[in-house]
């Protein structure tokens, strides 16, 4: 029943999830919604109707198909609309606690009602579109829609990962020194060392030669009378 999704698996690895901080509830829907809408007009055009039966048989996987064009569409639409329906669905709870306590203002309450109404509608009429490209699919399309959220969302998480592994291996790598240079230290590190140990020979020859002029008797130095 299924099939024209099969492909989708390939197709949402094109997509790149946008997760942007949500100001109150000053939401506005995805810019995918009007891109499915654009795709839906595309296929209409191309002899596509609602309540079609996904095609059958040689060419039925084809890609550029309007049926497979359009149920890509709107499961990208779908999977961009999860974000601002976590955000309502994870503030409705505290927003009706608030509001049956009188603990938040008219304009904040107002301003809840209307982004929950319009998540409500998108969420509604995303299935509506759903069953009008394959009869039954408004029943599972949000529920694969957020796996599929999820799937990306770790991908992006370890693709990033992977970006900080990289900058710090290279940082890492630009503080190592070249094989001049560290030649050049072994170098540098030996002359110290050599001048360090003639200068004490010279201390000690110094010395000897002041113990012998000063006219101290041997062992006087280690306590012996």
């Amino acid at each position: 029943m299924w099939r024209q999704l099969l492909v989708i698996v390939h197709f949402l690895t094109t997509i790149h999830l946008h997760l942007l901080p949500f100001s109150q509830f000053n939401l506005k829907l995805p810019d995918a919604v009007d891109e499915y809408y654009e795709v839906k007009a595309k296929c209409e055009a191309a002899g596509w109707e609602p309540g079609q039966p996904s095609p059958q048989g040689p060419g039925a996987q084809n890609a550029s198909g309007p049926h497979r064009m359009l149920a890509q569409a709107l499961m990208k639409r779908c999977i961009a609309d999860i974000p601002i329906v976590q955000h309502i669905q994870k503030e409705s709870g505290g927003m009706n606690k608030l509001y049956s306590q009188s603990m938040c203002s008219v304009k904040q309450w107002k301003a809840y009602q209307a982004a929950e109404n319009m998540v409500s509608a998108e969420v509604d009429e995303v299935r509506a579109e759903a069953d009008e490209i394959e009869p039954g699919w408004s029943q599972v399309i949000w529920r694969q829609a957020m796996q599929y959220h999820q799937m990306l969302k770790q991908r992006q998480e370890a693709e990033e990962n992977a970006r900080k592994a990289m900058a710090a291996q290279k940082a890492a790598e630009a503080k190592k020194l070249t094989p001049e240079e560290e030649a050049k230290m072994k170098e540098d590190a030996a002359e110290k060392a050599a001048k360090e140990l003639l200068q004490a020979e010279e201390r000690e020859k110094d010395g000897k030669k002041a113990f012998k002029e000063s006219g101290i008797k041997k062992g006087f130095l280690s306590g012996k009378k």
